[in-house]
């Protein structure tokens, strides 16, 4: 089985660093591995010393670099490759994100049988998922029934693949689906593409269990226990109010990475243990505050209280005012 990364990255970014920890801690986990990076002919330009890119070849065993115009910007080449990575790779193979950290040894994969197959997004069926509305909302703009066909999303992250027929005309129609995405809807998302290829292929993907692509902050803590790969999105941490729950998530700790041109000492000893590297968090486990918590109010209100905390603060004392209230008329029914 081989083991395949897709990178394409600037030293204006930080997804060489990403992708360079999770191949250590695959490299860690699995000394003999066959890790293979599939790249683009720009990114691959910047793996030399003076840029302080030459580590993550010296740990994967091989790079394959794709060739594209100067014009094809880098989500394009992005997502060119990885829904054409049969093309460049042969026989099976386990893609795996870059924003992952690999926690213990993944060969069982080969016990799966399956010809395609991946994990539920958010480790839950399309009902319980708190994106449903989104999911659907895209599809629909899209043009694509795949996410309401499956009653499922199945997370990019990570995906199965075994050299068949079936398998190799998923990856095509995920190839033409995010092409007609991209360049006729403007949408650069990859995962609604795969969906669609799923239900045009005819819904025969598999899928895994959570511990293959567990996804802390989506309902993975279930699989934390036995996971082997942990996704921690890394674009959940791009706005600047964003908190990493998950320490290998921090942009400065990357940065660090990155400034160094390897990883230092005391970020290795963290991915030798990867499922106990969390910051402190807090946690909600109120289901009425759960399901408003991609609603466009949570955002407003975070917002006013970020720019505008004076009001923020009156409507907060309006609102604490008509509760204790409300608490008072209901205690005398």
């Amino acid at each position: 089985m081989k083991y395949v990364y897709v990178l394409v990255s600037s030293e204006d970014d930080l997804y060489y660093e990403q992708c360079l920890m999770s191949v250590w801690s695959l490299r860690f986990q699995m000394p003999d591995a066959d890790i293979i990076v599939l790249t683009d002919n720009r990114t691959a330009q910047t793996f030399t010393p003076e840029k302080k890119r030459a580590e993550l070849e010296k740990t994967v065993s091989h790079i394959i670099a794709v060739d594209f115009e100067d014009s094809v910007g880098k989500a394009e080449r992005s997502r060119l490759i990885k829904t054409a990575i049969p093309d460049y790779v042969q026989g099976d193979f386990l893609y795996i994100d870059c924003d992952t950290v690999i926690c213990g040894e993944l060969s069982s994969i080969e016990e799966y049988e399956h010809e395609a197959a991946g994990v539920l997004d958010g480790h839950v069926m399309l009902g319980e998922h708190i994106h449903k509305d989104y999911f659907l909302a895209r599809d629909k703009e899209l043009g694509f029934t795949g996410t309401k066909a499956a009653g499922f999303n199945i997370n990019g992250g990570v995906i199965l693949f075994r050299n068949t027929d079936y398998a190799r005309s998923l990856f095509r129609t995920w190839n033409e689906a995010w092409k007609f995405s991209a360049y006729q809807k403007h949408d650069l998302h990859d995962q609604s593409a795969l969906n669609e290829a799923n239900v045009r292929t005819g819904l025969k993907m598999q899928l895994l269990p959570g511990e293959w692509n567990c996804q802390p902050s989506h309902g993975g803590l279930a699989f934390l226990k036995d996971a082997k790969i942990i996704h921690y999105y890394s674009s959940e941490f791009a706005g600047k109010y964003y908190i990493p729950y998950y320490k290998l998530a921090d942009k400065t700790l990357q940065q660090r990475i990155k400034e160094a041109g390897g990883i230092p000492d005391d970020i290795q000893a963290m991915l030798r243990e990867p499922k106990f590297q969390f910051n402190k968090v807090h946690l909600i486990n109120d289901q009425r505050i759960v399901g408003i918590m991609q609603s466009p109010l949570t955002f407003m209100l975070a917002d006013i209280k970020a720019k505008l905390p004076r009001l923020f603060r009156f409507w907060e004392a309006q609102a604490a005012f008509v509760r204790k209230v409300g608490k008072q008329i209901k205690g005398k029914k």
